[in-house]
């Protein structure tokens, strides 16, 4: 086994919305794990919605969501890290988005919140299999929960949301990370609770040398998760963003590259 630690995102990498794995997938990543390897997914999907889907397939250990804000246990929901964007800057950025005329979102402890239901709000409730909650104003609810924001996200059409995010990592250089879980999907997040945050911690959790890690992804929210001391790679149809920083291409999604990689190098 070349690689004791497999870190996969989900969505366009592992499975597909609403959150079907496929089964070949799913038992040769049972099989790697019954000899000895740690699987773990990283996305940035809500802590509820990736939970429900590795409770359905029989995966167990850690699971990685909000891109590396929250790391739990899955069997038995128990936090092992919780992180975020400071409540000040987190309500700075949303408020910019909604001026913006951007249907905004942020995410509290959980759970999903937004100002007025619309067809983008619909599309990514329906692709992540959860219900968000409408309040009056994200700004106010954000100053009075005064507490850590997994994420704030705008859903939009692929060309705004291509835009706005080159805009707004200029803006937030260094301060934030905005990247795209997909093509409608802009996200803001703490760039200390990023997916590049999240495999050093699981690196410290196992005790698995980086030499020793192998962790795959398809969008520009995993160029942190691919770009690093470990062995980073991207999926054939990848975005291109994405694929200038992997150390690997692999195959594209139809073709299983999570099953392609495991019995390449694990198995």
């Amino acid at each position: 086994m070349k690689y004791d630690l497999f870190v996969s995102d989900f969505d366009g990498t592992l499975g597909i919305a609403p959150g079907n794995i496929d089964a070949e997938t799913v038992e040769t990543v049972k099989e790697y794990v019954k000899k000895g390897g740690k699987f773990v997914i990283c996305t940035g999907r809500m802590y509820t919605s990736i939970r429900d889907i590795c409770l359905r397939y029989g995966l167990e250990g850690l699971v990685i969501s909000y891109q590396g804000a929250m790391i739990n246990d899955i069997k038995s929901g128990d936090s092992i890290f919780m992180g975020g964007i400071d409540y000040p800057l987190a309500s700075e950025v949303a408020e910019k988005l909604l001026a913006e005329g951007i249907q905004t979102v942020v995410d509290i402890d959980d759970i999903l919140y937004y100002e007025q239901s619309s067809s983008y709000t619909e599309y990514y409730e329906k692709a992540v299999h959860i219900t968000g909650k409408k309040v009056k104003s994200l700004i106010e609810l954000v100053n009075a929960e005064k507490k850590p924001v997994q994420k704030v996200g705008g859903i939009c059409d692929a060309e705004t949301a291509k835009r706005l995010t080159e805009k707004y990592n200029q803006i937030y250089k260094d301060k934030l990370i905005i990247n795209n879980g997909s093509s409608q999907l802009i996200e803001v997040i703490n760039p200390a609770c990023s997916k590049g945050f999240a495999v050093k911690f699981l690196s410290n959790f196992y005790n698995v040398p980086m030499d020793k890690i192998i962790t795959v992804g398809d969008s520009t929210n995993d160029i942190e998760l691919v770009r690093g001391a470990w062995h980073g790679v991207a999926v054939g149809d990848a975005r291109e963003e994405l694929k200038a920083v992997a150390k690997e291409i692999t195959v594209p999604y139809k073709d299983k590259p999570v099953k392609v990689l495991l019995e390449k190098y694990c198995l």
